[in-house]
Order: C-alpha cells, then structure tokens, then sequence
C-alpha cells in the first residue's frame, strides 16, 4: 500500500476497478460488519457439536464483538479522529476542486450534519469538475464527513478476519483449514479499497488495520477475553480448544 499509488484509482466511472473496490468498502460498513460478524461467530463455534452449546457461544461471541466494535467506533468517530484532526483525502480533494475555492479548515468548523450538506452542495454546484468520478464513490464521500485517521473499516475487516482465520485454521475441516487465509486477504482489500476511493491514506488503513490485528489476538489469546465466550472446562463441546 505504501509501495504503489493506490489513491483515487477507483473512482473513475463506469469502472470495474471502482465498482469492486466500492463493494469491498460497504462490506466492512455498518451492514456489511454485521453480516462477516455473524459469520465469524458462526465459524468460532464450528468445533461444538452441542447444537444447545453452539448457538450460546454464537450469541456471546456475537455479544461481546459486537459490543467491542460498537464501542470503539464510538471511541473512534467522535473523540479520537476529532482530537487528532486529520483531514479526509476525498475532503481535500472536493475543497481543491470546488469553485470558487472553499478552504479545508472552513468545512471544518461545521458540525459533521452540516458538512455532510456542504460537500453535497459543493459536488452538485459543480457537476462538470465531479463528473468523471463515478457517483457511487461521490455519494460515499458525502456521507463520510468525519475525519479521517485511523481507518474504522480497516479496523473492522482485520479484528474480524482474524477471528475468522483463526476460527478457519482450528476447523475439523481439511478444506476450511486451507482456506483461513482468504479472509485476511478480504481484509487487505477493504484497505486497499478505502485508499483506491480517497476515503483514506495509506497511513490511516495501517494503523486501523494494525489495531484490528491486535484486538483480534487479544480477543482470541488472552484467558480473560476468551472466557466471555466460552467456558474452560474439560467437556468435548468447549470452543476451539
């Protein structure tokens, strides 16, 4: 990501590159979290054979992740990105081709509701200067209005895909264990996809990617987080043991 220019190459129109890069975006939104999540948990109880005991662990690791990504999201959107200030590229990008020139710091000032509607006016007061980017890519950047590190979706894709890699790699499956790769390979590609549609920079994706990394292992690998999701005992139906 930080080798190869990434940045603004799918927002070209009527672009396959664009269309799928959008996609691997919205997969690590608001629903798209909540549909990998509901996977990932179905897979950390893939070793369970107690159909009782498999649904309580689904609906306590779909608890407490959901809980944990919930808040911090929370954490992230409304204290850290706002104490930290830096702004969005696609941001930039919109003030830079605005006409007559709208400072950076000015859409700044507003509050996020309000710039929402600023950098909608802005992108239709001058359609001829926005109309080569594909307008699913201009409506995204529209509803993102916040700033931009660290990266919410990167951190989204990686905490998941290592609770589902992981859950993968443990599974009684030869072919399932072959394939625990593929959804950090997904991961990759939602952060390569914020940075293809300007929503972020290569440093604000590695650092949310790095973080979900981190809580994905600390969730996994630590005795204290794991027993929120299942319990240590000695029968055959605990959790990937």
């Amino acid at each position: 990501m930080w080798w190869i220019p990434f940045a603004f190459t799918a927002c070209d129109i009527d672009s396959k590159w664009c269309s799928t890069a959008y996609w691997a975006t919205e997969s690590a939104g608001k629903i798209g979290t909540v549909v990998v999540l509901a996977i990932s948990c179905f897979f950390y109880t893939i070793r369970i054979e107690s159909k009782r005991q498999k649904l309580k662990v689904f609906l306590k690791s779909f608890l407490v992740l959901g809980t944990l990504l919930s808040g911090i999201a929370f954490i992230n959107e409304h204290i850290t990105k706002e104490a930290i200030g830096i702004p969005r590229p696609s941001h930039i990008f919109i003030t830079q081709n605005s006409f007559p020139v709208i400072s950076l710091d000015s859409i700044y000032k507003v509050s996020e509701d309000a710039r929402k509607v600023l950098l909608k006016n802005i992108i239709k007061s001058d359609s001829i200067r926005f109309a080569a980017i594909d307008t699913k890519i201009l409506n995204h950047w529209e509803e993102e209005a916040g700033y931009s590190f660290p990266s919410g979706h990167s951190f989204n894709a990686f905490l998941l895909a290592t609770v589902l890699a992981f859950s993968l790699y443990h599974s009684r499956s030869k072919l399932a264990r072959a394939t625990y790769v593929l959804p950090l390979f997904w991961a990759f590609l939602v952060a390569v996809s914020r940075v293809a549609i300007g929503a972020h920079s290569a440093l604000d994706v590695s650092f949310g990617a790095a973080l979900g990394l981190l809580v994905g292992h600390l969730f996994l690998y630590i005795d204290y987080t794991r027993s929120l999701i299942t319990e240590r005992d000695q029968t055959q139906n605990r959790a990937l043991v």
